[in-house]
């Protein structure tokens, strides 16, 4: 399975700690999804949601990250 990060609004996905891709290969694998929810935390970033793709792509699944700031 991989685990990618993709902004909702602009459909770009996280490479690093500044670099935003529209090329699905070139997302960044996150080895789970708790890394994955703690990357935008620690950032601070908003209209994020982790992808989970697997081999057979019926079971894909997306999750929104929600801001826990109240901000």
């Amino acid at each position: 399975m991989n685990i990618l990060l993709q902004n909702k609004k602009t459909l770009t996905y996280v490479t690093d700690v500044s670099t935003w891709t529209t090329q699905h290969e070139k997302a960044q694998l996150f080895g789970t999804g708790i890394e994955a929810l703690f990357f935008c935390f620690n950032r601070h970033l908003k209209n994020m949601q982790i992808l989970g793709e697997f081999v057979n792509p019926r079971i894909n699944f997306t999750m929104p990250v929600t801001d826990l700031s109240g901000g």
